[in-house]
């Protein structure tokens, strides 16, 4: 992430945008209509400077490390997924609880799952042997 932050007018301005989700001083967040439009001309050869700045993004407000940061979010929310969702985060993932009983479990998921559990419980370990230790050195 870029340290430069987004002044107030900055701000405003980008939000006058209609692909940009939402900007804070931080991040910017953009929309997933842009993030379709940005892979399409970027999967036809078009430069990251060049697709933000046809699509109304002034490049001397984003900066140049984030017109890289940008198409490096996109290309890898696309690898990664297969597909886009406004703004910016955690994308929900698919929970690990039992699938629908027609289908069981294959191998590779079960160990998945296990091995999910495992690290759940570990972390789960640590955090109660840390509120053990509290308790214990308080009196």
């Amino acid at each position: 992430m870029s340290k430069k932050l987004f002044t107030e007018e900055q701000q405003q301005l980008l939000r006058n945008n209609p692909y940009v989700y939402s900007v804070t001083a931080l991040r910017l967040h953009l929309t997933k209509e842009f993030k379709e439009l940005f892979m399409t001309a970027y999967n036809s050869g078009d430069s990251s400077r060049a697709i933000l700045a046809n699509y109304g993004f002034d490049i001397t407000v984003i900066g140049e490390r984030r017109v890289w940061s940008i198409s490096n979010h996109i290309r890898t929310e696309y690898q990664k997924y297969g597909e886009f969702h406004e703004g910016y985060g955690l994308r929900n993932h698919k929970p690990l609880s039992a699938p629908p009983s027609d289908q069981p479990l294959t191998e590779k998921e079960e160990i998945r799952q296990l091995r999910h559990e495992i690290d759940y419980l570990k972390q789960e370990m640590e955090f109660l042997k840390k509120i053990s230790s509290i308790r214990t050195t308080r009196k």
